[in-house]
């Protein structure tokens, strides 16, 4: 039975990975239809944006489902194919600079790779999400940690570094729509501990 939007609902969320095909995702939206769900988060370069008529496309519109963009997606904003010519864009690991997970936020090329990748994929998905849009911007699972270990970057903790790219993200979202929303993960990190203030457009969301 499809969601009454009527009233404004809190958003119980879930995420559709790259990873999962088609046959996955179906199974995984009829749980999700059994579970209280009425929220699917898609990965901003995500097919599901492209249209189509595959089954979960059907399912997802079908039930009325709120749908978000996002997720872990920094490797998308600062793509892993610029490493060969531009590796002083990536993260520093003992000395050498490093393909996988993340970047160096502290170069002002590399956030405006990030901004710039940033505009490209809200512009191409925001028609396509539900009203009062929320975005998604996560760390790589597993390596949350895994940051930058650069001379300018040892100055921020891994949990400042994400939230330098956070906030990057979510400069560019305001411009583009102000009423919209982007959540992240928080580290745990005492408040008053953090160098690095969100923007007043990010929110604190559960981790995937």
């Amino acid at each position: 039975m499809p969601y009454n939007k009527s009233m404004k609902q809190i958003r119980k969320r879930l995420f559709i990975t790259r990873k999962m095909n088609s046959r996955e995702r179906v199974k995984k939206i009829k749980w999700a239809t059994e579970n209280e769900y009425n929220t699917l988060v898609f990965p901003l370069n995500d097919k599901f944006f492209k249209g189509g008529n595959a089954k979960y496309i059907k399912l997802a519109k079908h039930y009325a489902f709120y749908i978000e963009a996002g997720g872990q997606d920094i490797s998308l904003l600062l793509p892993r194919n610029l490493y060969l010519f531009n590796r002083e864009l990536f993260r520093m690991e003992q000395g050498k600079r490093r393909k996988a997970h993340h970047l160096c936020p502290t170069n002002p090329k590399s956030i405006a790779v990030v901004a710039d990748n940033t505009r490209k994929y809200i512009n191409r998905v925001l028609h396509k999400i539900s009203p009062d849009p929320v975005f998604h911007l996560l760390p790589d699972e597993g390596f949350e940690t895994t940051w930058c270990q650069c001379p300018a970057c040892r100055a921020f903790r891994p949990a400042e570094q994400y939230l330098i790219t956070v906030n990057t993200a979510a400069d560019m979202l305001a411009k583009i729509n102000a009423s919209a929303k982007l959540h992240y993960i928080d580290f745990d990190m005492e408040p008053e501990a953090a160098r690095v203030k969100t923007r007043t457009n990010t929110v604190v969301s559960e981790k995937i």
